[in-house]
C-alpha cells in the first residue's frame, strides 16, 4: 500500500486558496538553477515564449553554467555581478545582501522575481527549503522529491503564515503534459462533456520512446519512467 493511503484524519491537510496570476504586463526576472538539458530548455523558451527576462544561472560546472549565460543572458559581454553562481547557496547569499543594501539605501543589481529549479530529483528538496525565505515565485521540475517525507518538507516550508489567504507566490511542479493539448482535450471530454457518462476506472498506457528508458535506471524509483520500468 502507498506510505500516504493510511492517513486517517484529513482535517489535518491545509488546502490553500489559488493564488493570483501574476500580471503579464510586467517583466519577471527569472534564474534558472541547473544548466543542464531542462535548464537550458527553460532559458530559449522565457526568451522566445514569454515576456520574462532570463537574468541569472546557477551551476557547479563552469562550461554549462557559462554556455547557457553566453546564449540567454549577458551574450558576448562578460557576466555583470549577479548573473551567475557556482551553487545555490552563493545565490542566496548574494540576495540577502542585496536585500539589505537596498534596504539601507544603496544603489544595487536588480533582484529576481523568480525561480526555476532544474537539477537533480533527489536535491530538490534542499534547494526549495533553502529558496522558501527570499519568498520567490517557483517552478520545480518534476518530481517534486524523491520521497514522500521530502514532498511534505516542501509542503510546510511553503505555507503561509495565514493559510486562510492565498499564498502571495506561485510554487509549481514541471507536470508538463498535464496542459499538453491532447491531455487537456481528454479532460474536456471525459469530466465536463462527460461522452462516455460515468468513469468507473481508467488504464493508461503511456507509449514513452528508448531514449526516456535509457535513463531511467539512473533516477530516482518514484520517477514515472522508473516506475513504468519496474513494472
Amino acid at each position: 500500500m502507498a506510505p500516504h493511503a493510511d492517513i486517517q484524519d484529513e482535517e489535518d491537510i491545509v488546502r490553500l486558496p489559488a493564488p493570483e496570476k501574476p500580471p503579464m504586463s510586467t517583466s519577471p526576472r527569472l534564474l534558472i538553477i541547473g544548466a543542464g538539458s531542462r535548464g537550458n530548455a527553460y532559458a530559449k523558451a522565457i526568451g522566445e515564449s514569454t515576456n520574462g527576462i532570463c537574468a541569472a544561472v546557477v551551476d557547479p560546472i563552469v562550461y554549462k553554467r557559462q554556455e547557457l549565460g553566453r546564449k540567454y543572458i549577458w551574450g558576448n559581454e562578460k557576466p555583470t555581478d549577479g548573473q551567475e553562481f557556482a551553487d545555490w547557496k552563493g545565490f542566496v547569499t548574494w540576495e540577502e545582501t542585496r536585500r539589505a543594501r537596498a534596504a539601507a539605501g544603496d544603489e544595487v543589481p536588480e533582484g529576481i522575481d523568480g525561480v526555476f529549479i532544474c537539477v537533480q530529483d533527489e536535491l530538490h528538496k534542499a534547494v526549495v527549503l533553502g529558496l522558501a525565505k527570499l519568498n520567490l515565485h517557483v517552478m520545480c521540475e518534476k518530481p517534486l522529491a524523491t520521497t514522500l517525507d521530502d514532498c511534505l518538507a516542501i509542503y510546510k516550508a511553503l505555507l503561509p503564515p495565514d493559510t486562510s489567504k492565498a499564498p502571495e507566490r506561485i510554487f509549481s511542479v514541471g507536470h508538463v503534459l498535464r496542459y499538453s493539448p491532447h491531455n487537456m482535450l481528454l479532460r474536456k471530454l471525459l469530466l465536463e462533456d462527460r461522452v462516455i457518462g460515468d468513469i468507473l476506472s481508467i488504464n493508461h498506457t503511456e507509449p514513452v520512446g528508448w531514449w526516456h528508458f535509457s535513463h531511467s535506471y539512473v533516477r530516482s524509483v518514484t520517477h514515472p519512467y522508473s516506475i513504468l520500468v519496474s513494472y
